[in-house]
């Protein structure tokens, strides 16, 4: 089977090179982590808790209850921020009490209790071989940052040693989880570190607030950068966001996720779900969108209550409609996942629209996601016969066939179907020149670039 120039793809490659996805990688937002103990509020608590470390020289009983009292509130805290970045809260002043949950308030013995779980498991290993305790040990620390994420969503003890809910965890980040297991070692290295630097120049009566701001920082450090993991797979891990991914970055605009009205009812149906009233929160979800069929916020809330509900024909048409406000609002990226979301609900759901399923197929293209792209415009031709898109369709299969997947012979298939049905057209122009190296019509009958 011949296979594609080197040239050609380079060309390929830049071709697909398309807008950065909404939510950035954890890894382009390390400053932020960093920074994030410094916003107003949680700063103000560091201090706080630093100064009650000044309590610890007055007795050793004091001492243990102050100590006790810290690490408690410490990871308390540390929960709370890694749960409010998950839907989309990554700024302190954004915390709203009212979506607290009371089961957040336990997670810090329960996180406790799978290092217990863990600490058995490997006494057991290492018992028997000392090479399998190391392995253990090991694998603990890989599965802690999983372990943060299945506490955090269930608030439960038994999902949190669950191998099952920790593999999907992982599943849910893929690869990338590697990286964060990487970072969240070097900031327990780094912990130390800076104790060491610091504890020198430290005046001796402030030895005790000096470690314990250090040892907050870095907890909180940590519990940012584990909920904006959950933030970034929020799909992956179905957590229902409060705030756009959009908003956050670019600033919240009038109607938007960050909107108060649009929290609130973001709220609303959130609660309705967790106990299990699917037809409640339906309900609310529909007519909030019929009563504002523009509003993106609220097409959003409707179309995830249809994804948990039965209703295969309001989702077909509803996903369409969804789509192509999402597109009017050149949020592309957000117009893939909820088709891919909506395919995965009901695989059976074809657009009625040849334009938006072409266009659909582009961004797939342009966002390196030939697999969407070839499943968009499966049986194109059939679907929408006669539209004036079909062959603009078949030059994107030859293109994805030929420059991101290396399969030429069967873009030099689809070329031939272009000759036969649609030789003038522009489109079978432009894939001849694509193919040019492999039509085999020899140099002289090179077919010279369309305008």
């Amino acid at each position: 089977m011949a296979h594609p120039t080197p040239s050609a793809s380079a060309a390929g490659a830049r071709l697909r090179k398309g807008a950065p996805p909404a939510i950035p990688p954890f890894w382009n937002r390390l400053n932020a982590f960093f920074l994030f103990p410094f916003q107003p509020r949680p700063l103000i608590y560091a201090v706080f808790l630093s100064l009650c470390s000044l309590a610890a020289m007055l007795s050793v009983p004091i001492a243990v209850i102050t100590v006790i009292g810290i690490l408690l509130a410490t990871a308390r805290y540390s929960f709370k921020v890694s749960a409010m970045a998950s839907m989309g809260l990554l700024k302190a002043a954004d915390f709203d009490d009212t979506r607290s949950d009371p089961g957040w308030t336990h997670l810090p013995w329960k996180f406790l209790g799978v290092l217990f779980v863990h600490g058995l498991v490997i006494a057991l290993l290492a018992s028997a071989n000392e090479g399998l305790g190391t392995l253990g040990r090991f694998v603990s620390a890989l599965l802690v940052p999983a372990t943060l994420m299945v506490l955090i969503q269930t608030c439960s003890l038994r999902s949190a040693i669950s191998p099952a809910e920790l593999m999907r965890a992982v599943a849910a980040v893929g690869m990338p989880y590697l990286l964060l297991c990487l970072f969240m070692l070097l900031l327990n290295i780094g912990l130390p570190i800076a104790w060491g630097l610091l504890l020198p120049l430290a005046p001796k009566g402030l030895i005790a607030p000096v470690m314990t701001f250090v040892g907050v920082y870095f907890a909180w450090v940590s519990a940012s950068m584990v909920g904006y993991v959950m933030y970034q797979n929020h799909e992956s891990l179905d957590i229902d966001l409060v705030k756009d991914p959009q908003a956050e970055l670019a600033g919240a605009r009038p109607g938007g996720a960050g909107d108060p009205l649009a929290r609130e009812r973001d709220a609303q149906v959130s609660d309705l779900i967790r106990q299990g009233q699917i037809r409640e929160a339906y309900d609310l979800a529909y007519e909030w969108q019929r009563g504002n069929p523009e509003n993106l916020p609220d097409q959003r809330r409707y179309h995830r209550v249809l994804l948990l509900s039965d209703k295969p024909d309001q989702l077909t048409w509803f996903t369409e409609r969804y789509l192509q406000s999402l597109l009017k609002a050149n949020k592309g990226q957000d117009a893939l996942q909820v088709h891919e979301s909506s395919i995965a609900k009901l695989p059976s759901l074809s657009l009625e629209s040849a334009e938006l399923t072409l266009t659909l197929a582009q961004l797939a293209w342009k966002n390196q996601n030939d697999k969407h792209a070839l499943a968009l415009l499966k049986g194109f031709d059939k679907r929408y016969p006669r539209d004036p898109a079909v062959p603009k369709a078949y030059e994107l299969v030859a293109r994805i066939l030929h420059q991101g997947l290396g399969r030429t012979a069967q873009a030099l298939t689809v070329y031939r179907a272009m000759q036969k049905h649609f030789a003038q057209h522009p489109a079978t122009q432009e894939v001849a020149w694509l193919l040019r190296d492999h039509t085999g019509e020899g140099a002289a009958a090179a077919p010279q670039r369309p305008a």
